[in-house]
């Protein structure tokens, strides 16, 4: 209670209420726009909190997140197209109503849907976390290093269907963030004699290279697209009655599984949709009836990608460790404002914990009322022309790159990295595992260091460390599983 005390008192600000909302429409409005993410959104914004002040760059940013995640409704629904990979399962009977003119149904619903996902996830938030931080700070040296381990295991056995390019992407993303001085020697690495490379990539010019540059490239190629907008009834503020009502376990279902899979590093809104949709499908007295228009399906995946938005936040708060892309950004955020999100943060800095909070739980109701209010102006929004937004999308990113450091050379490790992750996206290298090699290498490598030295060289310390063997133990079987999986259901074919 006291980090939500401290978190009205800083978010309930005229100011920074404007941020938040202006925030949350900017988070709308580049979720509906196929190819624009929240990812994207919130590196964009990054640069502009500046000049703010710690309580409205957090509520902004949270803004973002919350409207980019759920703005990505409108154009699943219209367009059959997902406005973001986290609305890519709203697609499978959101399109499908709105060809039978059930449009405006749908889009209430999956509004409706996003905020009771988003609530629900507040909750545990709120719960979770504070408990989570008190176990968090008996963790040392080893226990970090092995939080960063079975964080990166867990992203590489989930989030890639190749294990193999998952793992070197893994890689990639711990080089870049060994570029510069050594943690404890102080020796340079990976500088190749520039001299601006000793403190490292610049982590706002890295961020924006991995996430907009890339999604720039990505983008190119559909420029001259058109669309093709269905027609949309009236909104209404309130789904109807008859699509609500029965309808309590698969809106909790979704949150629950979306705050779950939300929680598991680098997992994402994507995975968390899907496995709500299929859990739905599967315990439904009507299954045919997916992918054709049901309203269930809807709720499974807006329910789902919403609440995994709170339950991202979790790990991001307590360990330092991301739950998904946005996380990893928003602990840039922190970062340029002098903090360190981990356990300790919540005895220092109780005040930006409920910020945090309740920032998030006023984006997720500011989001519902945007949305619906605001309806025809978002598919007014989708007619825009790629060609139009993509230019001004490179210039904010080289001027938010420039003004991190003011130096070109930040420009140009923004145009190296975006113009990597560009061809190893194409290679169809997944992204998350590079993002979170990059975030968590510093603490894999620095708490391994310490640990080492403090025992002398010796690793024998580590097997009287319960939980770090745990955690290490936990990333094992994660990375084993698939393969574990594989090989059970080829036994089963056989024994058939």
């Amino acid at each position: 209670m006291d980090y939500l005390f401290h978190g009205v008192i800083q978010v309930f600000q005229p100011v920074t209420l404007v941020y938040l909302i202006m925030g949350v429409l900017g988070g709308v409005i580049f979720g509906a726009i196929p190819g624009l993410t929240a990812a994207l959104g919130v590196t964009l914004m990054l640069p502009f909190t500046y000049s703010m002040t710690t309580g409205q760059s957090i509520s902004m940013l949270m803004g973002i997140y919350v409207g980019g995640i759920s703005g990505g409704l409108v154009a699943s629904v219209l367009l059959n197209i997902p406005g973001t990979p986290a609305s890519l399962v709203t697609t499978f009977d959101g399109a499908p109503m709105a060809r039978q003119g059930r449009a405006a149904q749908a889009l209430s619903l999956g509004v409706f849907a996003s905020l009771i996902g988003g609530i629900i996830s507040a909750a545990a938030l709120c719960m979770i976390a504070p408990q989570l931080a008190k176990v968090a700070l008996m963790f040392g040296s080893w226990e970090y290093f092995a939080m960063g381990i079975m964080g990166l295991s867990v992203v590489v056995a989930l989030s890639s269907k190749n294990m193999i390019k998952g793992f070197i992407s893994v890689i990639i993303g711990m080089l870049i963030a060994m570029i510069g001085l050594d943690p404890i020697s102080a020796i340079p690495r990976f500088t190749f004699g520039f001299w601006q490379l000793n403190a490292g990539c610049d982590q706002l010019a890295t961020l924006m290279g991995l996430f907009a540059l890339s999604e720039v490239l990505s983008q190119i190629n559909g420029i001259h697209q058109s669309r093709e907008i269905r027609e949309v009834g009236k909104v209404k503020l309130l789904p109807q009655k008859q699509d609500v009502a029965g309808k309590l376990r698969q809106f909790l279902s979704g949150s629950v599984i979306g705050t779950v899979v939300g929680i598991l590093p680098g997992v994402g809104q994507a995975t968390a949709s899907l496995l709500s949709y299929n859990q739905a499908r599967q315990t439904s007295k009507d299954p045919d009836s997916f992918g054709k228009g049901n309203p269930d399906g809807i709720i499974a995946s807006e329910s789902a990608n919403n609440a995994c938005c709170g339950g991202a936040l979790i790990p991001m708060l307590t360990l330092g460790i991301p739950g998904d892309q946005v996380t990893a950004i928003l602990i840039g955020g922190l970062v340029i404002h002098g903090l360190q999100p981990g356990p300790l943060l919540f005895t220092t800095s109780g005040d930006i914990v409920g910020t945090v909070f309740v920032s998030y739980i006023v984006s997720c109701v500011a989001m519902y009322f945007i949305m619906l209010l605001l309806m025809k102006v978002l598919i007014k929004v989708l007619k825009v022309p790629m060609n139009y937004l993509l230019p001004i999308i490179l210039v904010m990113c080289m001027i938010g790159a420039f003004t991190s450091n003011n130096r070109i050379f930040d420009c140009w490790v923004l145009l190296l990295v975006g113009l990597m992750s560009y061809i190893l996206t194409k290679c169809e290298f997944p992204l998350a595992p590079l993002v979170l090699g990059y975030v968590l290498g510093p603490t894999i490598e620095t708490n391994l260091s310490l640990a080492i030295i403090a025992s002398r060289g010796s690793i024998l310390p580590l097997a009287s460390r319960p939980i770090a063997l745990g955690l290490l133990l936990m990333g094992l079987a994660m990375l084993l599983w698939p393969t574990i999986k594989s090989v059970i259901q080829k036994q089963k074919r056989r024994n058939l």
